[in-house]
């Protein structure tokens, strides 16, 4: 990875650095980044865009806009492809600021008074970990599929609402900075999950915020952040979480996680059974039957592991053999 910040030493150390990953985003790179240079704020930022390899344009945007501003933002290249998760570590690697705020460079901020917003509480109160607030869901042409993002009341949150469910949209979120250092190894095994890690460590240290406002689009476009993949890739990845996840955790949260990944599976056997992989869900159930404690989910996940055994029971009676 190359650096083209060239940041003069003038320049004063910025309070917050907005962390933007970029890979063939041409079409939505200059809205990412009007929407943060439109902030009005009375405190130094600074902007690190890091390519992940972009065979587009978006490398020359970006440095059209450094053209402009360059003592606010920097620049880091690669000569190759590295994945997202790589690409999000090494960014909040180069941030300098006390802050870091996330925004992808496909999705952009609605607000201009965001960061003047949300930096003042987490400068007032030292139990916050983290901020965030709510945010639409838009198409690339700019329909609006989901007016608000997450559906939960506003407030402050702790570890086991966030163990329970990853509700952060991510393009919504302020934290202070040096949480990625304490990420684990497994960190770079589940790539469609890059900053659920990150919310369980800083939960551990503070209190996570959600601001009872729309601040922000996240765009729903091709290859954006895997949400084309569907329902069962979703739940795949989050059992392969809480799978790991218990490496990070206190141990009187250990339970939760295990049940939590005892739901997943129970979800994916019911979609793999609907798909016809009698064989895949029967083993889906069982890892779902494997909970810490009977108690745990026991209905269910009972009526799971029946109802996919039976399935698989009757389609090799039928002398076809289970996929």
């Amino acid at each position: 990875m190359t650096s083209s910040s060239d940041q003069k030493t003038s320049s004063p150390a910025p309070l917050v650095s907005v962390s933007i990953t970029t890979y063939n985003l041409e079409k939505w790179l200059p809205r990412t980044l009007d929407s943060v240079l439109m902030q009005q704020i009375d405190f130094p930022i600074e902007i690190v865009i890091s390519d992940d390899a972009s065979r587009d344009a978006t490398l020359q945007i970006a440095h059209s806009y450094r053209e402009r501003h360059p003592d606010m933002i920097r620049i880091l290249e690669r000569s190759k492809n590295v994945g997202v998760l790589r690409n999000t570590y090494e960014t909040l690697e180069a941030c300098r600021g006390k802050y870091v705020a996330f925004l992808d460079g496909d999705d952009c901020w609605t607000d201009p008074l965001k960061l003047s917003l949300q930096v003042p509480l987490l400068e007032a109160d030292p139990t916050l970990s983290v901020c965030g607030h709510f945010a639409r869901w838009v198409t690339p042409t700019g329909e609006v599929v989901r007016e608000r993002y997450p559906l939960i009341p506003a407030g402050r949150y702790g570890i086991e609402e966030i163990i329970l469910h990853n509700f952060l949209p991510t393009t919504s979120t302020i934290f202070r900075n040096g949480i990625h250092r304490k990420l684990p190894s497994w960190y770079f095994e589940i790539e469609a999950l890059s900053d659920w890690p990150i919310w369980i460590l800083a939960a551990q240290t503070g209190d996570i915020l959600l601001l009872d406002r729309i601040m922000s689009d996240y765009t729903l476009a091709p290859g954006s952040a895997f949400m084309s993949k569907g329902d069962l890739f979703w739940y795949n990845s989050d059992a392969k979480f809480y799978e790991r996840v218990e490496s990070i955790l206190p141990p009187k949260y250990h339970r939760l996680a295990r049940s939590e990944a005892g739901k997943r599976y129970e979800a994916i056997a019911y979609a793999l059974r609907k798909k016809g992989d009698f064989s895949g869900s029967r083993q889906a159930a069982i890892k779902a039957f494997r909970a810490p404690s009977l108690l745990d989910n026991g209905g269910s996940k009972t009526k799971s592991l029946l109802a996919a055994t039976l399935r698989e029971l009757e389609w090799k009676l039928k002398g076809k053999p289970a996929i």
